[in-house]
């Protein structure tokens, strides 16, 4: 064991692995299942990749814990996946899923490396991102051969370079006509996020059908309105620029009522997915010199977090969210000692 690794883990190092290990559990819940129905081999392999993956990054972080008497998160066992479930997804869904979960995972650990200090800690998320990077790289590809890539919009290309020497730019030059064009960088977020809630649309819409709790279908149900009503607005951002919105794969849900997951599963992935939203969504608005877009972005990302606060409320009643690690209870202690 290096000297390193004797140091006690930092509160965000503890907060990092946790998170991950919680949605690591998921993920493999999802691969289990996706196996069994998978009838695609390049898909088959992808998801096979990134199970033993998984499933080997898992173990790094319960040996981290034991070496540290931290309690290890329950998260997802083979309680919350029913292998024997019919195919609620196609292997086109598996394979768009899989890009995304590349993707996204690519800031995540990204993020998760810059607040560890720990060289072991730094060095097992260098190693996720590293991983994740070559799954977005390889299912790319496979999209790409399989002809079934979502390329982001061109532009035209620029011919010199110019400087904004309008005062109204971020304005869009009129608050009441027309709207400055869109610039690379806006279309590229508006692309992003619509990519981001048409994955929304198919889970919740896939959730949706099986979850065997009321109140969790209309949750998902209500999900997929949010997510459809985010699309369009991010469509019609683009086709006023004459941008052509991308087509999604809705197609890519089925028609079984057999429910694969558990309900607790499908509300922590959703949750997962609104949260991933919200973060992409402060960054579009940070990123956007359009104050129409940034008050999109900002009356957008207050919904999807009211929307989360509500199903935090709903897994808390169920007794689904799992509490992450916190601080002790100092006056808390000195009441019992008293």
């Amino acid at each position: 064991m290096s000297e390193t690794s004797h140091k006690l883990l930092t509160a965000s190092e503890i907060g990092c692995l946790w998170t991950t290990y919680i949605a690591k559990s998921m993920l493999r819940c999802v691969y289990i299942y996706s196996q069994q129905i998978i009838k695609d081999e390049d898909v088959r392999t992808l998801i096979q990749g990134s199970y033993e993956q998984t499933v080997q990054d898992m173990d790094t972080i319960r040996m981290i814990f034991d070496a540290e008497n931290l309690a290890i998160p329950i998260g997802f066992t083979d309680q919350d996946v029913n292998t024997k479930a019919d195919a609620l997804f196609d292997d086109t869904f598996f394979l768009d899923y899989l890009n995304k979960v590349g993707k996204l995972s690519n800031t995540q650990y990204a993020t998760f490396q810059a607040m560890c200090t720990r060289k072991d800690i730094r060095a097992f998320f260098a190693h996720c991102l590293t991983n994740a990077s070559q799954l977005y790289d390889q299912t790319t590809e496979t999209m790409l051969e399989k002809g079934l890539l979502i390329r982001p919009p061109n532009i035209s290309p620029p011919q010199q370079v110019d400087f904004i020497d309008r005062t109204n730019y971020k304005s869009g030059f009129s608050l009441f006509g027309d709207k400055r064009s869109l610039n690379a960088i806006e279309i590229s977020h508006l692309y992003g996020n619509l990519e981001t809630n048409a994955l929304g649309i198919m889970l919740c819409t896939g959730f949706g059908q099986t979850a065997k709790s009321q109140k969790v279908r209309d949750y998902m149900l209500r999900g997929r309105d949010i997510s459809k009503k985010h699309v369009k607005l991010f469509s019609d951002s683009l086709v006023k620029s004459d941008i052509q919105a991308p087509m999604t794969w809705d197609a890519s849900v089925l028609n079984s009522t057999d429910p694969p997951f558990s309900d607790k599963l499908m509300m922590v992935h959703t949750n997962l997915l609104i949260q991933a939203s919200i973060g992409r969504y402060g960054v579009a608005a940070g990123s956007s010199l359009r104050n129409d877009l940034v008050t999109m972005y900002t009356r957008l990302t207050a919904e999807i977090s009211a929307y989360a606060e509500d199903g935090a409320d709903l897994m808390i009643q169920h007794e689904w969210l799992e509490e992450p690690p916190r601080t002790v209870d100092r006056e808390q202690i000195i009441k019992k000692k008293n």
